[in-house]
C-alpha cells in the first residue's frame, strides 16, 4: 500500500499559547478509501528532513489552509516544510498534489505572483480545461468545483519555464496546473469537502499517486 504525506495547517492557540497542527479528517478517510496510506507531518523542517532520508513515502500531498508568509500568513514552518517537500519530490520525481494552499505554495516556489480575487470563497466554479496537458486529460467529467481561496493567479501570471495551466475556471482564474516533467500537480480545489465524495476527483488523486 503505498503511503502518503499529508502536510497540515498551523492553528494558533493563544489561551494556551501553542502552534498546533491540524487537518480535516476527511482527508484520511478519502485516502484510505483509495488504498492509500496517510502519513500526517508535522510543521517540522528538520522532523521532515529525517523522515525523508530515512522513511521516504511514496507521494506528497500539499493540503489547504493557512497563507504564505509572504502574502500575510503566519506560519512560517509550513513554508519552510512544504518547500523542502517540493525539493524533495522533484529531487526523486515522486509524485506530488498540492490542493489549494498547497497549489499557491507550489506556484510561489517557481516564482509565480499571487493576486487577491474575488467569488471564490464558499462557491463553485466551471473548469475550462486544457486537454493537451497531463492534468487536463485526467480531468475528463469533473465539470465543476467548490473554490475555497482568496489568493490565485491568472494565465498571464504563468511566466515560468517549469509549469503550465491545465485547467481556468469560467472567470479567468487558474484552478490547475502541472510541471511540464516531473510529477507535480496542483488543484484549487478541496476534495475532501464533497458530501459524498465526488467519485472522479477521487479517480484523479488515485491517478496522480500511482504515476
Amino acid at each position: 500500500m503505498k503511503r502518503i504525506a499529508l502536510t497540515q495547517r498551523v492553528e494558533i492557540s493563544e489561551a494556551y499559547e501553542e502552534r498546533r497542527d491540524a487537518l480535516d479528517q476527511r482527508w484520511v478517510l478519502l485516502l484510505r478509501n483509495l488504498d492509500l496510506w496517510p502519513v500526517l507531518l508535522p510543521n517540522n523542517e528538520c522532523y521532515c528532513r529525517d523522515l525523508l532520508k530515512n522513511d521516504p513515502p511514496d507521494g506528497v500531498l500539499l493540503t489547504g489552509g493557512n497563507s504564505l508568509l509572504s502574502y500575510g500568513g503566519n506560519a512560517p514552518e509550513r513554508d519552510s516544510t512544504e518547500r523542502l517537500l517540493v525539493e524533495w519530490a522533484l529531487h526523486y520525481k515522486k509524485p506530488l498534489l498540492g490542493t489549494c494552499r498547497g497549489m499557491q505554495l507550489i506556484s510561489d516556489y517557481f516564482g509565480i505572483r499571487l493576486r487577491d480575487i474575488e467569488g471564490h470563497v464558499a462557491e463553485r466554479h466551471s473548469l475550462i480545461v486544457n486537454h493537451n496537458t497531463r492534468l487536463g486529460q485526467m480531468l475528463d467529467g469533473i465539470n465543476t468545483v467548490n473554490s475555497y481561496h482568496r489568493q490565485g493567479s491568472l494565465k498571464s501570471d504563468f511566466t515560468s519555464d517549469d509549469l503550465c495551466v491545465s485547467a481556468l475556471s469560467e472567470d479567468g482564474v487558474v484552478m490547475a496546473i502541472e510541471h511540464k516533467q516531473a510529477p507535480l500537480f496542483g488543484v484549487m480545489w478541496h476534495s475532501e469537502r464533497e458530501n459524498p465524495f465526488n467519485p472522479l476527483e477521487c479517480e484523479l488523486i488515485g491517478t496522480i499517486f500511482n504515476l
